[in-house]
């Protein structure tokens, strides 16, 4: 399959979120020919810098390292162009100018889909509130009445929600499963980059193989390694997403 320039937009709450949830896709996509952008709408100080603090980095230090890694792990990846926005991690609260920021994003984008945060998650407020946001800018993004900055409406595209840390307790409901196999080591070596999460990695990597029985018993013979996805909207399309 050949992506031909077929644009991804992923945006994540926190920069790991990248890195554990959906990086495998991206690797993927890049590697058919895809283009790849990211938006980190925090830095990830909230919480996900835990075992940076612990380790006596300030909170300054700890946003330097984040960018540093995630910098090294978008090159791995093959992202094209990413942006952090700096906005409160752990009080993410959806507003008019923040939506009007991402409609900006968008139709500069201009994504054939989009990945982003399940509408649920227990374990991090944040996560959940993204859903709305990213769902409700597009709606924005696509208004012929909506003036942006001179930016120009885009076509609807299609939602694709990564899996939340514990899916059984969020309700997450995986519909999709993206066989990452062939791009396992890319991930692995993404996810590498913060130095101080190897647990958290080998948890994933050993999730990859479990969605990957899944993908199995659902027809997608050989695969070892895959990520889970929950398409919002019904697919009314030539199934691009769908490797």
């Amino acid at each position: 399959m050949d992506m031909n320039g077929t644009k991804m937009l992923v945006v994540a709450a926190h920069p790991g979120d990248v890195l554990w949830r959906c990086s495998g896709a991206i690797a993927k996509h890049v590697k058919l020919g895809g283009i790849v952008d990211v938006v980190v709408l925090t830095y990830g100080t909230g919480g996900e810098a835990n075992e940076l603090f612990r380790a006596g980095y300030t909170v300054e230090q700890a946003r330097e390292q984040r960018m540093k890694d995630f910098t090294k792990s978008a090159e791995i990846l093959g992202i094209s162009r990413f942006e952090f926005w700096d906005l409160q991690d752990y009080r993410f609260e959806i507003t008019q100018e923040k939506i009007y920021r991402m409609v900006k994003f968008m139709r500069e984008s201009r994504p054939d889909l989009i990945l982003t945060h399940w509408d649920k998650d227990l374990f991090n407020p944040d996560h959940g509130t993204v859903f709305p946001y990213v769902n409700a800018s597009l709606e924005a993004a696509t208004g012929q009445g909506i003036f942006v900055d001179g930016t120009e409406p885009i076509e609807r595209a299609p939602i694709f929600c990564f899996e939340p840390h514990a899916s059984e307790a969020n309700d997450f409901k995986p519909n999709l499963f993206v066989d990452i196999t062939d791009v396992i080591g890319i991930k692995k070596a993404a996810m590498a980059t913060f130095e101080r999460k190897a647990k958290l990695a080998e948890g994933y990597v050993n999730r990859a193989g479990y969605r990957a029985v899944n993908a199995g018993s659902f027809g997608r013979k050989g695969c070892l390694y895959a990520e889970a996805y929950a398409a919002v909207y019904p697919i009314a399309q030539d199934g691009y997403f769908v490797y």
